[in-house]
């Protein structure tokens, strides 16, 4: 049989370790618990967030929109030699396709400022806008 001291001194040190034996159990048995559950189920992912408006940015610093299609430029092609000597073939309002030199008018107080390899940039008023080369259906379909 054992035999159990019964003094003061002995007795405080008996319940703290009877206590933090209780604790010790408590905290794995909480852990086991947590660990042997079923995850979560996912969220559903939110919907994709509407897009933009950003007609209010067209007026943006007083520059008026392109709202008439009489005065809309479409770049159809691009002829670059060098940096000062290049041209756009552009149609102006849906016209036929005209060779406009650097520096020559597209329109009325519209000028070709600069020529790039996919774009141009076009000068209306002190304002510069840049017009890109549409995408060609196939990667192909100008080389001869």
């Amino acid at each position: 049989m054992i035999r159990l001291p019964l003094n003061r001194r002995a007795v405080a040190p008996m319940l703290a370790t009877a206590a933090a034996a209780a604790l010790f159990i408590a905290v794995v048995l909480g852990w086991a618990r947590v660990f042997s559950a079923p995850a979560p189920a996912a969220p559903a992912t939110p919907p994709p967030p509407a897009p933009l408006d950003v007609s209010a940015g067209t007026t943006l610093f007083g520059a008026s929109p392109d709202a008439d299609t009489h005065n809309t430029i479409q770049l159809l092609g691009i002829l670059s030699f060098d940096a000062h000597h290049a041209a756009a073939i552009v149609s102006l309002g849906g016209d036929a396709a005209r060779v406009v030199r650097l520096g020559g008018a597209l329109g009325n107080a519209v000028k070709l400022a600069e020529v790039h390899a996919r774009s141009i940039v076009v000068e209306s008023n002190g304002l510069q806008r840049e017009i890109r080369l549409p995408d060609a259906q196939s990667p192909s379909a100008f080389v001869r």
